[in-house]
Order: structure tokens, then C-alpha cells, then sequence
């Protein structure tokens, strides 16, 4: 079987020609058909351009079906999408560039001013729209042409991990990794490595950014599977709202921050078609769980994985009918997925005791602008994911935190997500992220950065003394915040992940 990923759509082209393929926010739609055909249009227009097999061209185009075209295109032809966020400025573009040096960049006309002040980096061609003194990459009359074969291991698309910490990096996945995370995905949840149990009776919401691998995954995962998608410019609750009426969607793949803002809403969504919501991208705090699933009635499945290693664990629709969920965990480790836990020697560990997940895949060939932080990302085959947990006798994985944002407290090891699902609870906190601050005597202390819920009765002062007391209650001491800090929000990036790299200049709040 050939691996190129441009094949997924080509399969649904001829399986399927008429059914709905990719539904845009606006009520337009292709069939698997037309979207093959512009997407043969796409590649034939690149190849006058001069681009060829194992070129690099980066999108800087806001989401939508034509961006999922642009994907399907370049890999026909065995060219590699750099998907850029749209959300990016000037010197996020150029440094994103710069990183991956692609020979062709395409834009739509949404930032002038940005696309400005990359054109003398890289030869620049609209997309979509139209920009003073740009030529057009003209793609629209459409063509058969059938994608080239490539090697299971060959440079398939760079995407920009989100980062919990530093600068985001430039991650190459292959064809052949990208297939068997599908497949093994596929598996799990239908029966068929190819999907062919799916239900077909609705299209999927693919409500994370193709410039995301959440979003770019969930997206080939509907198509493989034989599913339409629908792809919108970006999350909002009246997007949401209005294509839940429009379509009914069956399942949802959110971002505990899209759950976040459901729950917290005002507006009661239509959600009586959905019979389950995957959440994946970040942990999903238990009281928003909770809140969510009262409020709703439907059940929230979670996926664990990575940009860097595929899927990896997690519960479905037929885990939940038999009885295998376990609360608190990341899932149960699909077939398939070979997997290691490990101490920071690099020895493995025992079921139970807790170390570094480590997994064999061929999902990524490393980052492509960070050789060292390749060579450690990857040894022998196995990728390192800097995720902390432990597996027990069913090869269930549990989580308890990010190797990064761990912090060393008098020696402890401390969680910074733990003290964030104890202190969601308390009625003054509307949003919280706990990071490490620097100590004379303990080294790092907990400092909570706290959105406070509304209340004038309660001062900053005695808001503070009351959430401190509360995670006294919940918390040995030396995970209780040492501080606690309210600020405005929290910066999130574009893919809606808190970031927790970015600390805000703190003020000294009281703690304990």
C-alpha cells in the first residue's frame, strides 16, 4: 500500500464520490469527488510553480475547507505542508520560515502586513483572496492526478508543537507514522483498521486548527475512516451552536478549554444528538468533567498522545459499554503500542512505580530547527514524551504530570496539575495554573495564578488567605501554593492550551 497520505481522500473519491467529503462553517460543500479533483487542481498549479517531491511549502492561510485541500494537494505530488497558524505575527511567520525554509509560501489576504514582512525571505503566492502585487497560485479548475508513492518513512508535514515551556518547535511526522496511528485508532474504536464499521450518517466537527496536530489528525482520522468533516475558521459558542443544529453531530474532539467555556456558558448548547465528547490536547480538570456531564448527559471519552508519538492510550464508546473505564486515568494502551515507563537513568520501571512514558514510533523524525532537542526526543526508535505516570496490571496509563513544569519543593516532587483540580473547586476560582517560583530555603515554591469568579464582598487580600486555607484542607503542605496571584486570564496559546512556559511578572501575593 502506498503510505502517501494523499491517498486517504482518493480512497473516499472512489468509494464514495457523492458523499458530502469537506463542509465549510458557511453551509458550502464538496464531495469527496469535487474535494479530490481540487486537490489535483492544487497539486498540477504547485508543480508549475516549480515545487517538487520533498519540497517544503508553508501555509499561512486561516482554517477552513481550502486549507485542507492545500494539504491533500501538496501531498499528491509528494510535497511537504508546513502548516503555520494564521494566528501568528510578523516575526512569528519569519521565525517559523526561517526554521523550516520552505520554497514557497502561500497566504491568503486576512494580514497584509504581516505576509509584508516575510516576501524578501521567501517567494510569497495567494492561496485565497487577493494581495497587491502577489500572484495568484491558480488551482481551482481542478485535475485527476493520483499521488505519487513515497516511502513509509519520508517527511510527510511540519507542524508547530504548542510547547508547555520555550519557544514552539518545528515537529516532522511521516506518511507511514501518520497511517498506523490512524489505523491503530481505527482499530480501537470501530473494529476495522480501515474504519469500515464507522457510522456514516454524520460528518465530523474538526473544531481544532489544521495548523494543530489535533486538528490535522482528527481531520485525516473522519476521512479515513469514510466520515465527512466540517471545518470552521476557529471555536466559538455560537459556531458551535449553529452547526450543532445544522448537522447533528454524533461525537465531538474537543479541547478541555473548549469544554471549559461550555460549561461556564450562559446558553444551553443542542447537544441531543452527541453521544460522546473526546477530549485530548491537555489533562481535563475533574469538576469541569463533572459540571459537563451532569449538565449534558453525555459521556467524555479522553485520547492520549502526542504530535511527537501518535496515539498512544485512551477509553472509547466500547470501553465504557464493558466496563473497563477507570477514573482518573489517560486510558487503556492500544494494541499495538509499545510502551515503557522509565526512571531518569533510562531503566525501565515496574508496573505501578512512576517515570517518564516512553514509547516506540515512527511517527516523527525529529524537530527539524532543534538537533540536540531531536537527539533527545528520540533514541532508538523511542520517543521520550517528557509525560510522567505509571501503569498498572491492565495497562491502564495514569498521568501525573509534565517532566517540564514539575516542581522541587524541599526536595518534593509537586504536580502543578494535582493543586489545579483541588483548587478548581473553590468558588473563588474561575481559572487557575500553578507554576514553579524560585526559593531561597525551598528552592521552587507552588504559585497558583488565579482568574478570581466575581465577588465584591470578598477582598483580593482575603480571597487569597481563604484559597490558601482550602488547599491546606486538600493538600500535604508542601504542595500548597506558597502564593497565590490574581491576574485578568490566562494566556493560552493558539490552540487554546494554557501556556505554562510564559510566567506573568508577579506581584508578591500572600501565601501560605
Amino acid at each position: 500500500m502506498n503510505p502517501n497520505l494523499g491517498t486517504i481522500l482518493e480512497k473516499q473519491a472512489t468509494a464514495q464520490p457523492t458523499a458530502d467529503g469537506l463542509i465549510g462553517e458557511d453551509g458550502r460543500t464538496l464531495s469527496f469527488a469535487e474535494a479530490d479533483l481540487l486537490a489535483g487542481g492544487i497539486a498540477v498549479a504547485l508543480r508549475a510553480a516549480g515545487v517538487g517531491a520533498g519540497d517544503r511549502i508553508a501555509a499561512y492561510v486561516k482554517n477552513g475547507p481550502e486549507l485542507a485541500l492545500l494539504l491533500f494537494g501538496a501531498w499528491k505530488i509528494g510535497a511537504i505542508p508546513v502548516t503555520i497558524s494564521s494566528l501568528y505575527n510578523a516575526h512569528e511567520l519569519a521565525e517559523s520560515v526561517t526554521k523550516t525554509e520552505p520554497v514557497l509560501l502561500l497566504v491568503d489576504d486576512a494580514k497584509p502586513e504581516v505576509v509584508a514582512a516575510v516576501r524578501e525571505m521567501v517567494p510569497v503566492l495567494t492561496f485565497t483572496g487577493d494581495l497587491a502585487g502577489v500572484r495568484a497560485l491558480e488551482w481551482r479548475s481542478g485535475a485527476a492526478l493520483p499521488a505519487v508513492t513515497v516511502g513509509a518513512d519520508d517527511e510527510a508535514c511540519i507542524l508547530f508543537t504548542g510547547g508547555t515551556s520555550g519557544r514552539p518547535k518545528a515537529v516532522s511526522v511521516t506518511h507511514g507514522g501518520v497511517r498506523d496511528s490512524l489505523a491503530r485508532l481505527a482499530r480501537v474504536s470501530t473494529g476495522s483498521e480501515d474504519g469500515a464499521a464507522a457510522s456514516q450518517s454524520a460528518p465530523n466537527l474538526i473544531a481544532l486548527p489544521l495548523f494543530h496536530s489535533g486538528g490535522q489528525h482528527s481531520m485525516l482520522f473522519a476521512l479515513h475512516v469514510g466520515r465527512g468533516c466540517v471545518v470552521w475558521d476557529r471555536f466559538s459558542l455560537d459556531r458551535l451552536q449553529t452547526l450543532l443544529t445544522r448537522h447533528r453531530f454524533d461525537n465531538l474532539f474537543l479541547l478541555p478549554t473548549m469544554l471549559f467555556d461550555i460549561v461556564h456558558a450562559d446558553q444551553e448548547l443542542p447537544l441531543e444528538s452527541v453521544k460522546s465528547v473526546l477530549v485530548a490536547g491537555q489533562a481535563l480538570s475533574w469538576p469541569v468533567r463533572k459540571a459537563f456531564e451532569e449538565r449534558y448527559r453525555v459521556p467524555i471519552l479522553v485520547n492520549y498522545g502526542s504530535t511527537e508519538s501518535g496515539h498512544i492510550a485512551g477509553w472509547t464508546g466500547r470501553d465504557m459499554r464493558a466496563g473497563a473505564w477507570k477514573p482518573g486515568s489517560a486510558g487503556k494502551v492500544y494494541p499495538g503500542v509499545e510502551i515503557e515507563i522509565r526512571d531518569d537513568n533510562g531503566v525501565a520501571q515496574p508496573i505501578g512505580t512512576a517515570g517518564e512514558i516512553v514509547v516506540r514510533s515512527a511517527m516523527t523524525r525529529g524537530y527539524v530547527d532543534d538537533p540536540d532537542a531531536s537527539a533527545e526526543l528520540v533514541k532508538d526508535g523511542w520517543v521520550h514524551t517528557g509525560d510522567i505516570g505509571y501503569l498498572d496490571d491492565d495497562l491502564v496509563l495514569f498521568l501525573s504530570g509534565r517532566k517540564r513544569d514539575m516542581i522541587k519543593c524541599g526536595g518534593f516532587q509537586v504536580w502543578p496539575e494535582e493543586i489545579e483540580d483541588e483548587l478548581r473547586n473553590h468558588p473563588l476560582v474561575h481559572d487557575i495554573r500553578v507554576v514553579g517560583t524560585p526559593d531561597d530555603r525551598l528552592g521552587e515554591i507552588p504559585t497558583a495564578i488565579v482568574v478570581r469568579e466575581s465577588d465584591d464582598a470578598v477582598s483580593d487580600d482575603d480571597a487569597r488567605e481563604l484559597i490558601v486555607a482550602y488547599a491546606r484542607e486538600r493538600l500535604a503542605h508542601f504542595k500548597t501554593p506558597r502564593r497565590i496571584e490574581f491576574v485578568a486570564e490566562l494566556e493560552r496559546s493558539e490552540a487554546g492550551k494554557i501556556k505554562r512556559g510564559a510566567v506573568p511578572e508577579l506581584t508578591g501575593g500572600a501565601g501560605a
